[in-house]
């Protein structure tokens, strides 16, 4: 594979190269702002921006305050232009505006802006702040039998996932454990076919994971934990300075083309293909429960509409840029290549034994894992039936 992806690098890759007089700067004003270093009134960096999405927020911007429009204030875990990620919580912001024509008007704020970013989620469910865009896996540590709603390792299809979520109980399952965690929301994105991960060298068997240093998070660091590694659940920008001081031996990020635009690719590096986790990383906009609750089952479809079309928009997307920001990847260095039969073996075992330990341990996981083993099933067969390779 990686072969043939260099061969088409020759011949059609005439790469623009961000320079350090752009990257360098823009990552330096980054990790500070994330550690803590800039001044609290300076305007907030953008990671990167995806040019197409900020033209759209642009066009969308509302022209004035409408009257009785309800107000959400919603506190987002990502800074709004780091593609795939924050740019969709200010997507969020647009789209609910223009559907609800301004009757309905999320406000985004960047992480830190409304709360600070390891309270967001306490400050939503005591009704602190009305909002919250983050990833699923925030719920899933606070209520572990969320783990499969937020992506499992070694799960079926994008298409599966949303099959089950909108047709197949999942959905039902998620507000049921929202609820209980006295919150209410909706699914919000999706990064589809997230990458393994950044690795300083190649890897043969799982016992090379052994005391490596390995920044990953949720169900992945748990995986990795449990194969011997030292996780560490290090921000973005932490990662990133971890990865140039040598602080780490691997990180796992998110898909390629978010891991390009946050300035990841390292040549010399080893770059694995797929994640083990499918469908990737799944993002939720959780309200707290009183302001869920005043919403009308108008808004509340409003919110659910806008939302529907950011994991519309964030597969597209995805898609879209994959293969060109592999190319990429490829051209600055790195090694890209799949995972080790041998070790894909074994970190699907170790799942499996991880998951049958909290099947027994929680009846709520219990319920959730066996909601999705059936809908699989089923939808498998279909799906091999349907595309038969």
């Amino acid at each position: 594979m990686r072969n043939a992806v260099i061969g088409l690098i020759i011949g059609i890759v005439a790469g623009i190269v961000l320079g350090t007089t752009v990257i360098a700067p823009r990552l330096a004003q980054n990790v500070k702002k994330e550690i803590g270093l800039t001044e609290s009134d300076a305007p907030a960096p953008k990671d990167l921006p995806d040019a197409a999405d900020t033209q759209e927020q642009d066009a969308g911007k509302q022209p004035g305050p409408v009257p009785d429009a309800v107000r959400i204030n919603m506190a987002s875990a990502f800074a709004e232009g780091l593609v795939g990620h924050g740019s969709l919580a200010k997507r969020l912001e647009t789209n609910v505006w223009r559907i609800s024509d301004g009757r309905l008007d999320v406000r985004f704020h960047p992480p830190g802006g409304l709360v600070k970013e390891t309270d967001a989620l306490d400050a939503v469910i005591s009704g602190a702040i009305d909002a919250y865009f983050t990833d699923m896996d925030a719920l899933a540590a606070r209520d572990p039998s969320m783990t499969l709603l937020a992506g499992p390792p070694f799960g079926a299809s994008v298409a599966a996932y949303l099959g089950w979520m909108a047709e197949g109980g999942g959905r039902g399952l998620m507000l049921e454990r929202m609820a209980e965690m006295g919150i209410g929301g909706a699914v919000c994105g999706i990064v589809p076919h997230a990458a393994g991960g950044w690795f300083k060298k190649p890897l043969t068997t799982a016992e090379d994971l052994k005391g490596m240093r390995i920044r990953a998070t949720g169900v992945q660091g748990d995986l990795y934990r449990r194969l011997g590694a030292d996780v560490v659940d290090f921000s973005y920008s932490e990662t990133l300075i971890a990865m140039e001081s040598g602080l780490v031996d691997g990180a796992q990020i998110s898909a390629p083309h978010v891991d390009l635009a946050l300035g990841a690719a390292r040549g010399g590096w080893t770059y694995y293909v797929p994640g083990w986790r499918t469908p990737a990383r799944v993002f939720v906009l959780a309200l707290s429960k009183d302001k869920w609750d005043a919403l009308s089952e108008v808004q509340r479809s409003q919110i659910q509409t806008a939302c529907s079309d950011n994991i519309r928009h964030a597969i597209a997307k995805g898609e879209a840029l994959q293969f060109d920001a592999l190319k990429e990847i490829i051209r600055q260095g790195a090694d890209v290549r799949p995972w080790p039969a041998e070790m894909t073996d074994a970190a699907e075992k170790t799942w499996s034994e991880m998951a049958a330990e909290m099947q027994k341990s929680s009846r709520p996981y219990s319920r959730i894992q066996k909601s999705w083993r059936q809908f699989v099933k089923g939808q498998s067969i279909w799906e091999e039936l349907a595309r038969p390779k």
